[in-house]
């Protein structure tokens, strides 16, 4: 987070975790692995030994289905901490997005090459992107104007990524998992106009149907 969170939050969100996680029937290892984290750091987040990241709570809920917003605010209402409306809400709304983004654009796997691809690809607009801003927008802080720079470079809109609630964002949200989906599946370039003339309920759905062939077929190979 971008403040340090108070110790009851953060036992509370170690309370919340390990409670998703028995949700999920997850050892700590397979989450971890999952997540693209740590076993270590899992483990000592999940024992209240060190806080978790926004980065790291959004992997860990995306790698059980969980909404991260949700997680969180369980958290703040166990704490007696207000959530919804505050800036802490906001942040992780954000970076929700930034990682859904990545993620479409085939960017999420490995975010310090992805911050060079990033850096590079906005040399010619003359944005320099530091490592400060980058960690910023993943962390769901960044300035309006790295959001800006950033959305161009994704090719996503910026009220999206800068959280902006509204039927426009519902449909970037679609398309966005959409092409998630997608690039699970080995088709890695959508046209943005093909996805322009479906409503979000008709991308869900046909989202909703790749996720359970995937499931399906990862289910088959264990």
């Amino acid at each position: 987070m971008s403040e340090i969170l108070a110790p009851a939050l953060q036992e509370a969100l170690a309370t919340e975790l390990r409670a998703a996680q028995g949700v999920a029937e997850l050892n700590v290892r397979a989450w971890a692995r999952r997540a693209g984290i740590t076993h270590d750091s899992l483990y000592r987040v999940l024992r209240n030994r060190r806080p978790v990241s926004v980065v790291e709570l959004i992997m860990l809920c995306r790698a059980i289905d969980e909404d991260p917003l949700d997680l969180i605010s369980r958290a703040a209402q166990r704490a007696g901490q207000p959530l919804r409306g505050s800036s802490r809400a906001a942040e992780i709304i954000r970076a929700n997005r930034a990682r859904l983004a990545l993620e479409a654009a085939g960017l999420s796997e490995d975010l310090d090459v992805s911050f060079l691809k990033a850096r590079t690809g906005l040399q010619s607009t003359g944005h320099l992107l530091s490592a400060k801003e980058w960690e910023g927008f993943l962390e769901g802080r960044a300035s309006a104007a790295t959001t800006a720079a950033l959305g161009v470079f994704l090719d996503v809109p910026s009220d999206y990524l800068a959280g902006l609630e509204d039927e426009a964002a519902v449909k970037v949200g679609s398309q966005l998992r959409f092409a998630r989906s997608m690039r699970d599946v080995g088709v890695t370039q959508l046209a943005a106009r093909s996805l322009d003339q479906l409503e979000p309920d008709e991308i869900e759905a046909v989202e909703t149907a790749i996720r359970e062939f995937i499931d399906e077929e990862e289910d088959h190979e264990k």
